[in-house]
């Protein structure tokens, strides 16, 4: 007796599955090599040819994933980006805050800085050498602004409809992204030099949040 064939849409699923898991595994060899090589050498000194030696594939299937230097740097930027964006979405639910809890907050969001040191670096090199990055910047911190002004905090709040304050809640977020840099740039600072920019973000923050 002849042995019932399989169903043609199981075989082809299982194909599919099998080719999604390899282009996943190859979109990660390409970022992983990238991590090496942004890691070592600038962004404006990087260059195709050392991106995709560091992944171990071909230019053309570079090209499939990324169709420039810039496009991968950005889905590098984009693989924290919910990090952070979910760390400000805490702010909504400190009710009310105090010096204490935007010190801890603070913390946690330096370390997301230090953890992904590498990135932080090329964000910086990003903004300085590519003008549409900036934009892509402004726009994130504008939509940061609108979620938490949304949300009912006092200071963001305002800036959803005077465009002075919208200028101030850039500003602050600027100077929260500087503070977290220093404190991922290794060991530049001091121990008390640390614990003293925690203290000044956080009280500048609580300042603004409540817009005293």
């Amino acid at each position: 007796m002849a042995k019932p064939s399989r169903p043609r849409g199981l075989r082809a699923g299982g194909r599919n599955g099998f080719q999604q898991q390899r282009k996943e595994q190859t979109r990660a060899a390409i970022l992983a090599g990238a991590a090496s090589v942004f890691s070592a050498t600038p962004y404006v000194f990087a260059t195709i040819d050392e991106l995709i030696a560091a992944a171990g594939v071909s230019r053309a299937t570079f090209y499939t994933y990324f169709d420039s230097k810039l496009s991968l740097a950005l889905a590098i930027y984009d693989s924290i980006e919910s990090d952070w964006q979910g760390l400000y979405n805490e702010l909504t639910s400190m009710n009310p805050p105090d010096q204490l809890g935007l010190e801890t907050w603070l913390r946690r969001l330096a370390h997301i800085y230090v953890e992904h040191g590498y990135i932080t670096s090329l964000v910086i090199q990003l903004a300085t050498f590519e003008p549409s990055f900036r934009q892509r910047l402004r726009d994130d911190g504008d939509r940061l602004i609108d979620m938490l002004g949304g949300a009912g905090i006092p200071g963001f709040r305002a800036a959803l409809s005077e465009k002075i304050e919208r200028v101030r809640a850039r500003l602050i977020l600027t100077r929260l992204d500087q503070i977290c840099s220093e404190l991922a740039a290794g060991n530049i600072l001091s121990g008390e030099e640390q614990s003293l920019y925690i203290k000044i973000g956080a009280k500048d923050l609580l300042r603004f949040i409540g817009m005293t």
